[in-house]
């Protein structure tokens, strides 16, 4: 199997694709005082992560990763790039303690599937996260939106310079449809459709996808399209 590398997406956005069970992307994103890594990859691909981030960066620690949430196959590599690279990481406030423990996906009502993200310890655990992200924030040219509903301190980050959101899980597109994310990891399904509206409100034009090909041009209108067509159901 070829070595997955990192794609420009947008002039400050690149992205690695990891062929784990369900594709995964981890984010690189450009700016003038260094590089933000966003998020941290599935398990089994932790060397090829922190071997490809350097690749693109030629040579350059990157200086944070924003974990959009905790999930096994989003945050894998967490503790190899704080160990090994000594950089800050970041993560919803409400997030970090199923990043650390003592908190535990599966001690939240939902699906019984839900338990299955358990099989792993915290990808964090013992360690720590220097910045608690919260709504309304901006870190590295990103801005912060709380998108509770999939993982219960999940974030989006919007790159308005080059009209670009990251949404972490909120939306999936595996076989190029715009849908929701995997129903069994997603706790609440009613609140992550109601993170779905907020986001699709904002300016924007690329929808970014951690599961599926980044939607260009068109994100923000397919996103809205998929909003309004559940509203037109519930009449």
């Amino acid at each position: 199997m070829p070595t997955p590398t990192f794609t420009q997406i947008t002039p400050h956005i690149f992205k690695l694709d990891l062929p784990f069970r369900v594709p995964v992307g981890v984010w690189l994103v450009r700016a003038d005082e260094g590089w933000t890594v966003v998020d941290a990859g599935a398990p089994g691909f932790e060397d090829a992560t922190l071997k490809q981030i350097l690749a693109q960066t030629g040579g350059e620690i990157p200086k944070r990763l924003i974990l959009t949430h905790g999930h096994l196959d989003h945050a894998a590599a967490a503790q190899r790039m704080r160990d090994e690279w000594k950089l800050l990481i970041a993560a919803g406030r409400a997030e970090i303690p199923y990043l650390l423990g003592p908190a535990h996906y599966n001690s939240i009502p939902g699906h019984l599937s839900y338990r299955l993200l358990q099989l792993s310890p915290p990808p964090l655990i013992g360690r720590n996260v220097q910045l608690p992200l919260d709504e309304g924030m901006v870190l590295d040219g990103l801005d912060v939106f709380e998108v509770p509903g999939h993982a219960p301190g999940m974030v989006a980050l919007l790159h308005r310079e080059d009209r670009a959101l990251i949404c972490g899980d909120t939306f999936a597109a595996t076989g190029g449809k715009l849908g929701d994310p995997l129903s069994i990891f997603t706790y609440d399904l009613a609140l992550n459709r109601q993170s779905q509206a907020r986001l699709a409100a904002l300016d924007f034009d690329h929808l970014l996808v951690s599961h599926g090909p980044p939607i260009l041009n068109e994100g923000r209108a397919r996103a809205q399209a998929l909003v309004a067509s559940r509203a037109k159901k519930k009449k």
